[in-house]
């Protein structure tokens, strides 16, 4: 108690920028179908994707403890913590708005939780030069403040995520006009336009206009691509079309009302919907620049206003902003925010310049699996811009409420306690934990004293835990297990280092009755947990997050359906232990927005687990590891088809998967390879895919060569390639479809580089021989490609591959000659060598018999070997010396042998029987 007190009393940590410390390496990247892309492996089945290794340690981190060594800066060390999952934050743009708090929004919850987290605190104040004891105590104050994120969604949003504006005020129309024109006023907006609450129904006599939660159709190419929640809310406002033209083509999904004022007429309603073309075309092209755009009535004695989705939820997200800095303001009223804010309100025309300074806040939303759409996506971020540099932390939102479920209440600690009380989910994971683990090493304490050896270390516990969020607009169900148990004293914000995540199944419903789809919901969740964990237990607690009222009802939908499942497990075999029993435990009302602020801190670097690590050298030197790791999976799927027919509709192949739901994220890239002989023997079979690869190289490999190239640039020019998307696994009437993204791809046509003025479109692309596309998703369904070629047309390829063909060919030929030249040279060397050295030898035992040199076969070596290239030379001076002509070995032998006949016939000749013998030989 002395020791708390003296904390409480002497060490109090003050605010400060992360400007100063040193920052940690970011990875910057763009939304939608950006140039870019991952670093990370390839695709693969659902089950393999599961195959990674699983974090068991049911303890501290090995040789964890908070404890660093002096002179280090954990206000640094959180500048490094970057998540590089989140692709749109980066070191310096988090040092930049380290003095800010974090907003954090769930835009899709029914009534738009906000929470905030503050600013990081100087944990660096006398320098870095503390001792052991000044580390404990400042920590033994962060566990008495306890959680440090706030709830303020009574104070921040009061509308449930919709947009109301004033009708017929100049005021409001100017406002909103100055926004929608130069982009910026939110706080003019704000102020002047914005409505609080309407019980209008947005006729004709309204005094304001209600855009209904516009989050819900951000970033959509055309009605038709609504899921069942936007068609649920905008129903009334969406022409209908039910022919499949219409579906295809994005010129006859504007409103009737907008059609008559094209013509002339006046349009008198107040909100009303179309589509609108962003690349300044009059009329959309059924493209990627086409967008769902509302029309809206402010003025009826003036035009009508056309305001995208996401600039509705642009100022949705200002306004939450605004009411965090307020809220912010008044818990800390010594904070240099609170001084900015108030030398802004007494600043005249400066203050009014100045009142938007609150959208720096950097901003972190929570996304539900139903709406992790490429293009949804996009829109967000568009709407989140900020001039502080600094992306939103996007995360699942079934992640943020198990993070949520998981932090301790927020308050002081008990009288006498070191820190607050756990959650009901951490206390009831943490006493399961315990007693398996008892129970597992009692267990094997018994086998190994049967067995009369050693008792083996048992693997830990691991808790399966099944979240379960249920909304007006959709339903989220998402099993997970969570490993690393971190007592407050390690990090109090996040009591479990890891959330591993297995499967995630979302629907988006418009339905009156969402709990309807709770059953084949939970059907396929446990379907899937039985494919990826078959050796899991039963779930140790299934947490429900949502309002008060839709939690209740959620729980007895759930249980409902548990009963079922144990009374069909009664006499089955392989019952998986999924019954009533299983725990349910409710979380609050702000669980999500809660979660999500604890996240964002933890990317951020606020939220963090410093560790000491012993180096090479033998000396423990701090490190900062996120507060919480989280391994996500797609919670939407991804697929590609193809058309050899240039783009016609009734051409295109099947969509075949390449990121499947519950896969491994962010993943990829994922590598296409396109050749133009490939897409010639497409085309030549019809359009359709050849399936048997050797039978596509062969008909490839065909078409190859100078014979083939109309072919090839034919079925390059055609060839098209499109990207589809699908946040639900299929069935009834929700956003089971595939979904397009982008704009359909020629990846073997090029913009020729020498273009004509006024040339454009088809009649100024050329073909080229080949090209690869990488795809790669994110967590929260964003989509990057990348295309890669080398740029060389067909003609060119052939041409580089006949050249390639020839110096391939020649160099082998002049490697063979080169080489075999020096081989033949040798060898002729080598015999010449021998012959002048036998020839040698042959003299000497001529002109100089019994001599020295005669049969010293080195002697005659060296001098072969000095007069190489000089053997006349050697041969004048032989004879000069011994007076005897040098001879070939051979000819010294032929002269020998004619001088021996010739002795022989003289002695015969001597003896006088020559002619007598040889008559009678000639006789013989």
């Amino acid at each position: 108690d002395s020791l708390r007190s003296i904390c409480n009393n002497q060490y109090q940590p003050s605010t400060m920028s992360l400007a100063a410390s040193g920052g940690g390496a970011g990875m910057a990247g763009g939304g939608g179908l950006a140039m870019s892309a991952m670093a990370h492996g390839g695709p693969s089945a659902m089950a393999t994707h599961q195959a990674h290794s699983q974090q068991h340690a049911h303890s501290s981190i090995p040789g964890g403890t908070t404890t660093a060594a002096p002179g280090t800066s954990y206000a640094a060390l959180g500048a490094d913590l970057l998540d590089k999952n989140q692709s749109f934050l980066n070191s310096k743009g988090v040092r930049a708005v380290s003095s800010l708090p974090i907003v954090a929004v769930d835009l899709y919850g029914d009534d738009v939780d906000v929470a905030y987290f503050p600013p990081m605190e100087d944990e660096d104040s006398n320098g870095g030069e503390e001792d052991e004891m000044a580390v404990m105590m400042k920590q033994m104050v962060k566990m008495k403040k306890g959680c440090l994120a706030k709830n303020v969604t009574a104070n921040a949003i009061s509308n449930g995520g919709n947009v109301i504006l004033k009708r017929d005020d100049s005021t409001a129309y100017k406002a909103v006009k100055r926004f929608l024109t130069k982009g910026e006023g939110h706080d003019d907006v704000l102020t002047n336009a914005m409505g609080s609450s309407s019980t209008d129904d947005n006729n004709e006599s309204a005094t304001t206009i209600v855009i209904p939660r516009p989050q819900l159709i951000m970033g959509t190419r055309k009605p038709s691509d609504f899921n069942a929640a936007a068609k649920s809310a905008y129903g009334k406002y969406t022409p209908n079309s039910s022919s499949s033209s219409q579906s295809n083509n994005n010129n006859s999904t504007t409103s009737p009302q907008l059609i008559a004022e094209e013509d002339g007429a006046t349009n008198t309603t107040p909100l009303s919907i179309k589509t609108i073309a962003m690349d300044g075309i009059s009329a959309p092209n059924g493209d990627d620049f086409d967008r769902v755009a509302l029309s809206l009535k402010l003025n009826s004695k003036k035009k009508a206003m056309t305001i995208l989705p996401e600039e509705a939820v642009g100022l949705l997200i200002a306004q939450v902003k605004k009411s965090v800095r307020d809220e912010f303001v008044k818990d800390f009223p010594e904070s240099d925010l609170a001084n900015d804010s108030n030398s802004t309100a007494a600043g005249g025309e400066d203050g009014e310049e100045e009142g938007d300074s609150y959208m720096d806040f950097p901003p972190a939303f929570a996304i539900p699996g139903w709406a992790t759409l490429d293009s949804t996506v996009e829109a967000l971020i568009d709407a989140a811009g900020s001039s502080s540099g600094c992306g939103p932390s996007l995360h699942q939102r079934s992640i943020a409420a198990c993070v949520g479920a998981l932090v301790p209440p927020v308050g002081k600690a008990a009288q006498g306690a070191a820190a607050p009380a756990g959650s009901k989910l951490q206390q009831l994971l943490s006493e399961t934990m315990q007693s398996k683990d008892a129970a597992a090493a009692k267990e094997e304490a018994k086998e190994a004293a049967l067995a009369r050896r050693d008792p083996a270390e048992v693997d830990p516990f691991v808790p399966l835990v099944l979240l379960v969020g249920v909304t007006n607009e959709g339903i989220e169900m998402t099993a997970v297990q969570i490993t690393k148990p971190q007592g407050p004293d390690k990090e109090l914000h996040c009591p479990f280092g890891n959330i591993n995540v297995i499967s995630s199944v979302c629907y988006a419903h418009g339905g009156n009755d969402p709990l309807s789809m709770v059953p084949k919901a939970l059907d396929e969740l446990r379907e899937q947990v039985g494919i990826v964990v078959p050796e899991s237990e039963e779930p140790t607690a299934i947490v429900t997050y949502g309002s008060v009222g839709s939690q209740k009802h959620l729980a007895k939908a759930v249980t409902s359906v548990l009963t079922k499942y144990g009374k069909e497990g009664e006499n089955s075999d392989d019952y998986d232990g999924w019954d009533e029993d299983i725990p349910i435990v409710s979380t609050g009302k702000g669980c999500v927005s809660m979660g999500l602020a604890v996240l964002a801190a933890s990317v951020h670097g606020r939220v963090k687990l410093v560790v000491s690590v012993k180096g090479t050298d033998g000396k423990l030197r701090p490190k900062a590891k996120l507060g919480v790791a989280v391994q996500d999976v797609a919670t939407c799927a991804v697929a590609v088809s193809f058309n050899y027919y240039g783009g016609a509709e009734n051409k295109w192949t099947e969509p075949k998967v390449i990121f499947d739901f519950d896969r491994r994220v962010p993943a990829g890239p994922y590598q296409i390879d396109f050749t133009a002989a490939e897409c010639a023997a497409h085309l030549a079979n019809g359009g359709k895919g050849i399936e048997d690869e050797s039978e596509l190289i062969e008909k490839a490999k065909n078409l190859e060569g100078s014979r083939g190239i109309p072919d090839r640039e034919a079925a390059a020019l055609k060839c098209r390639f499109r990207l589809y998307q699908k946040t639900s696994r299929g069935g009834g009437d929700d956003d089971s479809g595939w979904i397009r993204v982008g704009n359909d791809m020629k990846p073997l046509s090029m913009e020729h580089s020498q273009k004509d003025e006024g040339e454009s479109g088809d009649d100024n692309m050329v073909a080229i021989e080949s090209a690869v596309l990488e795809i790669s998703l994110s967590s929260v369904g964003i989509i990057t490609t990348k295309l890669i070629t080398n740029g060389e047309t067909i003609v060119q390829a052939t041409k580089s591959a006949r050249n390639s063909k020839l110096l391939r060919w020649g160099t082998i030929i002049g490697s063979v000659l080169f080489i075999g030249g020096f081989l033949v040279k040798s060898y002729v060397e080598e015999r010449i060598f021998d012959r002048d050295t036998q020839r040698v030898l042959a003299y000497y035992k001529h002109a100089a018999a019994n001599s020295f040199h005669d049969g010293d076969e080195r002697q005659a070596r060296y001098l072969v070997w000095k007069y190489k290239g000089k053997k006349d030379a050697l041969w004048r001076r032989l004879e000069a010396k011994y007076g005897v002509p040098v001879k070939h070995a051979w000819e010294w032998d032929d002269e020998e042998e004619d001088g021996a006949k010739d002795d022989d016939e003289a002695a015969e000749d001597l003896d006088g029987e020559g002619e007598e013998d040889e008559v009678k030989g000639e006789e013989l």
